[in-house]
């Protein structure tokens, strides 16, 4: 739709990580077969949105930003390791 109104170049970018597996434990996510990137890799998600680049926030990243160590988080979403 964008390009069709004449834009040029269209630079997405996610300020997280993929989110690949549902949340077990509280937030409403969709299943897992309905999250994008649990289905398709960076490259098949910039094309399916039809975007020149695409970048997504690193886990490390994320972690960073935050100043809170990791061990304080779940990131289950993201890495599909679920804490018991």
């Amino acid at each position: 739709m964008l390009k069709k109104a004449g834009v040029k170049k269209i630079h997405h970018r996610i300020s997280a990580p993929p989110i690949k597996y549902p949340c077990f434990y509280g937030i409403d996510t969709p299943e897992k077969k309905e999250l994008i990137a649990s289905e398709k890799t960076p490259e098949e998600i910039r094309k399916y949105f039809d975007v020149d680049t695409l970048y997504y926030l690193s886990l490390d990243g994320l972690i960073k930003a935050t100043n809170i160590p990791k061990e304080k988080f779940c990131l289950a979403c993201f890495t599909g390791d679920y804490p018991e």
